[in-house]
């Protein structure tokens, strides 16, 4: 995501992605921001590419029995959830 694009964050990207029966899902969270990396001693802070990626990123719907019109679903879901949220 563009946040820089978008009038909402991530968090009300993906809230408003479930409303349209968009199963989408988080990612990649940086290995040192789990509680046993955290005990540790690793800080946030440590790796910014990585922590903007995660805070900028949702994974969208992609399996191999997906049908062409289950992705036309998608698809239009994030351009109806983008658009509504573009500044």
């Amino acid at each position: 995501l563009n946040l820089e694009l978008l009038k909402a964050g991530r968090k009300e990207i993906f809230q408003a992605l479930l409303a349209e029966n968009i199963g989408v899902n988080v990612h990649y969270i940086p290995v040192y921001y789990h509680p046993y990396y955290q005990e540790l001693g690793y800080e946030k802070g440590i790796c910014p590419n990585a922590e903007k990626l995660y805070d900028e990123m949702i994974t969208l719907p992609l399996f191999p029995k997906m049908t062409d019109d289950d992705a036309e679903d998608v698809l239009e879901a994030v351009n109806k959830v983008l658009a509504f949220y573009r500044r």
